[in-house]
């Protein structure tokens, strides 16, 4: 009996180990993303050890056993049984392709035990919060103090970029290595932070609620630095798929305002009196990013490269033409050089295939809608911070709709571990309402 209760306590304190060690991978995530995925390894691989019977039993995930293999047997099959067609392209990259589909999939499978209840997908939204503030210290000390890097430690192992800037009106990058990686990463973090803050409102301190209010003050100053319209519209967005119809009254004037004073700020032929007033609430450094409003497909180039991405899927929809081949393509067929395909279901249906890009998209939107109704309808839960969870996946959601800032390692990774969380909920939800039938 003694030995039982013994063992029992052993397993017990590694688990806490584990998710110790998780959490502060979590923390340096941002700062330091070669140490966290150091430091996440190790309780993913325990946890994939223990669990993987369990994660069998799971039908859901068999969509991302089957994208696997297609990615994986197109890689072997280009690798050594195909021809290489596409000039200044190696097969190569489809290996170096996997890398940011695969483990990242094995991420959300390992994750799970450490996201299976609330409390513990609090904990790790308020460490995301923390872990969030060198990234605003890097901001506003590049942006006031003239800080540049990249700043190098342990022979480049940790790197915060801040990339020097020519005059004042470019974005700031903080530690990133791009202004867009920056904002996604402040817009996917934003709910977590509103919602903390709407928590300490009600039941904290004054001084903590001032600290809070504080800090959300300088996150939205960092975003508007960051100049970002992806991470202005996540912000935006997270309001009502966190606070529901209670914001409406007052939210969709809001964001009428902002959206008509823009498009009167690039109306050409609007008057300059009235163009003075509504371009008064838009920041010059945001304004910047919007051209003249025209009809002209020209001045929408995002339709034009989704065009012509679709025309490559449509030449090999089954198998995809390879990672990294889409630049290649684009310049040698339109003689203009693109970097993606700027939507992520467009970007890996041309590497891997439509059949693998549907696969990956069915399981995030079957994950989505599962979860839809127990958090929004349920009365099971009243933790907003379940909320915040949603709502940061469906700001991913809405980045990779018109941009591609996946293959930052640092915010693919945070979105796997996001869905692994919703998992979570719906293990939970089904685990409460079979206690409560009994």
């Amino acid at each position: 009996m003694q030995v039982s209760i013994l063992l029992r306590s052993i397993h017990s304190l590694k688990t806490d180990l584990e998710f110790k060690i998780f959490i502060l991978g979590i923390f340096f995530l941002a700062s330091a993303p070669s140490l966290a995925f150091l430091l996440i390894l190790f309780p993913v691989i325990s946890s994939l050890r223990k669990n993987y019977k369990n994660l069998k039993k799971d039908k859901l995930n068999y969509l991302l056993f089957g994208a696997a293999l297609i990615m994986i047997s197109k890689s072997i099959i280009t690798s050594y049984l195909g021809s290489n067609e596409i000039t200044n392209w190696d097969s190569i990259l489809n290996w170096a392709g996997l890398g940011n589909w695969i483990p990242h999939f094995l991420i959300y499978f390992g994750s799970q035990k450490f996201v299976q209840n609330s409390d513990q997908r609090s904990l790790i939204a308020k460490t995301l919060i923390l872990g969030t503030v060198p990234v605003i210290f890097s901001c506003f000390s590049q942006y006031f103090l003239g800080w540049y890097g990249p700043y190098k430690l342990f022979n480049g192992l940790i790197v915060w970029y801040q990339r020097s800037r020519i005059n004042l009106n470019e974005p700031i990058t903080g530690l990133f290595n791009n202004p867009n990686y920056a904002g996604a990463w402040l817009a996917m973090t934003w709910p977590f932070l509103l919602t903390y803050l709407f928590e300490k409102r009600k039941n904290g301190s004054k001084l903590k609620l001032i600290i809070v209010f504080a800090f959300s003050v300088l996150f939205i100053a960092a975003i508007t630095l960051i100049n970002s319209r992806g991470a202005l519209l996540g912000t935006l967005a997270s309001i009502p798929l966190l606070f529901g119809q209670g914001v409406i009254i007052w939210f969709f004037p809001l964001v009428t305002l902002i959206f008509l004073s823009i498009f009167i700020c690039t109306l050409p032929i609007a008057p300059e009196n009235i163009k003075n007033i509504f371009c008064f609430l838009i920041p010059n450094n945001f304004l910047s990013n919007f051209n003249e409003f025209t009809l002209r497909v020209e001045n929408f180039p995002r339709i034009i490269i989704w065009g012509k991405a679709l025309n490559l899927i449509a030449q090999k929809p089954f198998f995809g033409w390879g990672a990294a081949t889409f630049p290649i393509l684009y310049f040698s067929q339109y003689g203009d050089w693109k970097g993606h395909a700027h939507n992520l279901f467009l970007e890996l249906s041309i590497s891997f295939g439509l059949v693998t890009s549907l696969l990956v998209f069915s399981f995030i939107g079957i994950l989505l809608f599962k979860t839809f109704r127990k958090i929004y309808k349920s009365k099971i839960f009243e933790n907003y911070f379940e909320r915040a969870w949603y709502a940061s996946i469906v700001i991913f959601l809405i980045l990779h709709s018109f941009d591609i800032v996946y293959f930052d390692a640092r915010i693919s990774i945070l979105f796997w571990i996001l869905l692994a969380g919703l998992r979570g909920f719906l293990n939970q939800t089904k685990n409460l309402k079979s206690f409560e039938e009994q």
